[in-house]
């Protein structure tokens, strides 16, 4: 092929970054470039090179998921991921996906996540579909409650310069009780509460409001922009809501009074929401509530498939012999035992008679409680050879909540 998979250097991010524009066909400002290499990491870098040239671009974020039981791992996060329209076709990814999973394997992490720019990618490489978001709008005129709130908290605006200090102890603490959350590195954090234009898309700059259980105690974060609609001098202003976080059911419901009380809405507008968000059942009129979109968010591959399956917590003790196709990774093929509970679980190679058969992808898709096994088994992707063995599948690899990824890279 002739060619090279290495990392760049910090001198070559501006080749690096306009394969990326030319490959999605996007503009970069300045200012958004500057951020982005903020928190790059430069050591997981890579780039395809033909001879000094940059034809294809990749990395990946080091963070933290966590998983059902609430334990957390560390994963590698593949991001960048480009090549030039002229290199297509030539084994390139391929290649940069290989060298992903050495380098997370150099560094421990049994599993590999992404957000795809196309779905129909990266299954061949043994990602599964680990979790899915829904968008909603709602007209807040019509977004009465069945039953009055019961908190007895407060609500506060935050000043902008208080946004850094409290917001991201808040977004800690709900996303390591978050199956699918992630973690997000203080850069993250300081390019948030500078809020640049580039992030705006038009509308105003975010607005951070609190709910304190009690004085100095942060429960609950929503995060907001305001679009202004006046159509014929009439009120109609749009509330684009990017995060509501409520650590407890009383927090949650305070933010989401919050937004659908405020003067001058016409819609309520939120992204990356649960597919059953519980708003919906606190409406005196759930018809009201639209999803406007719902699709994947967060792919996951099983690396090291024992220590990944060991590595998380099961709703109910049971176990399960798992018969695995792995074809980029053989140590991941075969006959593995799965036994697990709330307490723990363990993952051996085994000779016994399988219960399941699938491929490591959908694993990947059941790994966080996302995926139904028994779903995945009536789309001819999972093979009950054992009767009664999806059942108990399905409720050990369960999640409550379920999981949700609001972390997009």
């Amino acid at each position: 092929m002739g060619i090279d998979i290495r990392p760049i250097t910090p001198e070559q991010g501006d080749q690096f970054s306009s394969v990326m524009a030319v490959a999605f066909g996007e503009t970069f400002t300045a200012e958004e470039l500057a951020d982005h290499d903020r928190w790059f990491e430069y050591d997981r870098s890579m780039a395809a090179f033909d001879g000094d040239r940059i034809v294809g671009t990749g990395g990946a974020f080091s963070m933290d998921l966590t998983l059902p039981g609430l334990t957390t791992i560390p994963i590698g996060g593949l991001t960048a991921i480009a090549v030039l329209p002229t290199y297509r076709r030539r084994g390139i990814l391929r290649s940069m996906i290989a060298y992903h999973f050495a380098e997370c394997e150099g560094r421990g992490e049994l599993v590999s996540g992404l957000g795809a720019s196309e779905s129909v990618i990266y299954g061949r490489f043994g990602y599964g579909l680990a979790t899915t978001f829904a968008d909603y709008e709602i007209d807040p005129r019509r977004a009465q409650f069945l039953r009055q709130p019961a908190g007895r908290g407060r609500l506060r605006l935050l000043e902008p310069e208080e946004t850094a200090k409290i917001v991201p102890p808040l977004y800690d603490r709900y996303r390591r009780g978050q199956p699918g959350e992630l973690s997000r590195p203080q850069v993250w954090w300081d390019v948030y509460a500078r809020d640049p234009e580039w992030t705006r898309q038009g509308a105003s700059r975010h607005y951070d409001v609190v709910y304190e259980s009690d004085p100095g105690r942060v429960d609950g974060w929503v995060s907001y922009r305001v679009e202004n609609r006046w159509p014929n001098g009439l009120a109609a202003n749009i509330l684009k809501v990017r995060m509501l976080v409520g650590l407890s059911p009383e927090a949650e419901a305070a933010l989401w009074r919050y937004l659908l009380d405020m003067d001058l809405a016409g819609t309520v507008k939120l992204t990356d929401r649960p597919v059953d968000d519980p708003i919906r059942w606190r409406l005196a009129d759930p018809r009201r509530l639209r999803i406007t979109d719902m699709g994947d968010q967060l792919w996951l591959r099983l690396l090291d498939l024992r220590g990944a399956l060991a590595a998380r917590r099961y709703a109910v003790d049971g176990d399960l012999v798992l018969e695995v196709t792995d074809a980029l990774r053989p140590r991941n093929q075969g006959r593995f035992r799965l036994e697990g509970g709330p307490d723990g679980a363990t993952c051996e190679p085994t000779t016994a008679s399988p219960d399941l058969g699938l491929d490591i992808a959908d694993l990947g898709a059941a790994y966080l409680g996302g995926a139904s096994v028994a779903s995945l088994a009536r789309a001819e992707r999972v093979t009950e050879l054992t009767p009664g063995a999806l059942l108990r599948a399905d409720r050990m690899f369960a999640a409550s909540p379920p999981p949700v990824c609001t972390t997009h890279f």
